[in-house]
């Protein structure tokens, strides 16, 4: 038997493409490798165009072949000469099973129905395919197997250091422990402009109140102008208190916000995971240009590390960067940092820094950072987090709190979507959430059709504080809960169990073509 794979994104177009939608699908593919070879030769097809070739080719000598296209199901080749299984994530409580804009791919459950067969990652996914397609319809949830390629780290564990340095060959940090980010941080004058920023905008918004395009009813409202409504009401409610707080009206130069003017409303929303176009309205500070380069950044005290795409909405940094900062606001050795993945960062960074100039003063640490980590300094990242944390509202798998508790570091994280595969307090401190209505992210329509979680914001900031206080006063308990981690992840994401689960997938395969 032959093995042929393909993902869009591959070993020469990753570095430009960190961020985009589907790049995660290549490190799945990547992690999947030593155990595909570890069954038959495997071929990575960089274009789909080969594969008939390919096909032809083990025909001719009696082989089969198969080919696992990592790729979402809408994206699935069906018109190829072998037989091809998709490998997908997915984070919603329910698949597509209708079309739009006349694409009948877009129908996941049809598209899985001719398929035939197909392995996710998570056992949610494959109880809604079943409700969809039957209780017999052959998927199985196979985790990307994560865990072996940390044995060294593992070997190595050791007490987190008193102080790590991480060496970025090429990047940027934004640290809240930095002097030249003081006039962005919090403080009177910083609420002070972000209040007179968003006056100005309102006025603005007024003065624009002619449409400049005919939209249809059920998009009167852009996604645009929906996002800054929430934005603005967050951003009102929680700088009133200090506001009203000031002793006497200042007069205060807003010299450092500048305001975007809103593009013309367009009839389909932008992609949740790409970067705002210049032309969005929002406010961005005048600040230095950031340009990646060598950089060092130290780590100490007990560190909260979440690795994401800032663009990808579903990852709710809001949630997470002001739940920190709210609960550790007098804890100098309390340290988050916010490892972004995407190639357009210094927007998201602004946006992050508007967010922590409203916060009432802290003393915690913020440590923003950009840039590709080399394998030594990924390990020394993972080395100095005492805990992973996720406050996302669905994931379809999620590799790097998978990564991180693999490596022995519990989690603060909610129980849902793929987590309740294996996030419990038996590896972490759960983030109570609750179900809500919501879209598929790639319908445009912006249709509610399912469900994603909502994090509640106490429980999140109750589990940082439980996490420290475990860490700080408690070593046997977070030494347990490390153990528990490790664990728990060879169970959930080892080679060996993604290899049976491989084997079995092989073997009805084989009897489908004998039949």
């Amino acid at each position: 038997m032959k093995i042929l794979v393909y993902s869009a994104v591959n070993a020469e177009t990753i570095g430009s493409s960190l961020g985009l939608p589907d790049y995660s699908y290549y490190f799945v593919l990547r992690d999947f490798l030593p155990v595909l070879q570890g069954f038959a030769e495997v071929v990575v097809v960089r274009d789909l165009a080969e594969v008939p070739r390919l096909h032809e080719a083990c025909a001719s000598a009696g082989d089969d072949c198969v080919l696992l296209s990592f790729t979402p199901p809408h994206k699935t080749p069906t018109d190829l000469p072998c037989q091809v299984i998709p490998v997908f994530a997915w984070e919603f409580y329910s698949i597509p099973n209708e079309s739009w804009q006349g694409d009948e791919r877009q129908n996941w459950a049809a598209m899985l129905a001719r398929l035939g067969m197909a392995i996710t990652h998570s056992e949610l996914i494959v109880r809604c395919v079943r409700a969809e397609l039957g209780e017999d319809y052959p998927i199985v949830s196979m985790p990307s197997p994560v865990w072996d390629k940390f044995a060294a780290f593992r070997r190595d564990r050791r007490e987190i250091p008193d102080k790590v340095l991480i060496k970025v060959a090429e990047g940027v940090v934004a640290d809240t422990s930095d002097k030249a980010l003081s006039p962005y941080i919090s403080g009177q004058e910083a609420i002070a402009c972000v209040v007179q920023a968003i006056r100005e905008h309102e006025s603005a918004m007024r003065r624009q109140q002619a449409p400049q395009v005919a939209v249809p009813a059920y998009r009167t409202d852009s996604a645009v102008a929906v996002s800054w409504r929430h934005l603005r009401q967050g951003l009102k409610q929680a700088s009133r208190a200090l506001w009203h707080a000031l002793r006497r009206p200042h007069s205060v130069a807003i010299e450092g916000l500048e305001l975007r003017a809103s593009e013309k409303a367009k009839l389909e929303p932008g992609n949740p995971v790409e970067p705002p176009h210049p032309g969005i309205q929002g406010l961005v500070p005048k600040m230095p240009t950031w340009t990646p380069g060598e950089c060092v950044l130290e780590l100490s005290g007990v560190v909260f590390t979440a690795l994401f795409n800032p663009y990808d909405g579903r990852k709710n940094w809001a949630d997470m960067l002001t739940a920190f900062c709210s609960a550790f606001r007098d804890t100098e050795d309390a340290t988050l940092v916010f490892k972004l993945g995407h190639r357009e960062y210094e927007s998201a960074m602004h946006d992050m820094l508007i967010w922590l100039a409203r916060m009432p003063k802290f003393k915690c640490r913020v440590v923003l950072l950009q840039g590709y980590l080399e394998g030594k300094e990924f390990d020394s990242l993972i080395q100095a987090s005492t805990f992973a944390v996720n406050a996302s509202h669905g994931e379809g798998q999620c590799l790097p709190l998978m990564e991180f508790l693999s490596c022995g570091k519990p989690a603060v994280a909610p129980r849902h979507s793929a987590m309740l595969d294996y996030m419990d307090e038996d590896v972490g401190f759960v983030v109570s959430s609750w179900e809500d209505g919501t879209a598929w992210s790639h319908d445009p329509r912006l249709a509610y059709r399912t469900l994603r979680h909502q994090i509640d914001w106490d429980s999140l900031r109750s589990a940082y504080i439980a996490a420290y206080n475990c860490y700080r006063q408690a070593p046997g308990e977070y030494r347990r809960l490390s153990d528990n981690a490790i664990e728990r992840m060879r169970v959930h994401c080892s080679r060996e169990v993604t290899r049976q689960r491989l084997e079995a997938v092989f073997d009805s395969l084989q009897k489908k073509e004998k039949a």
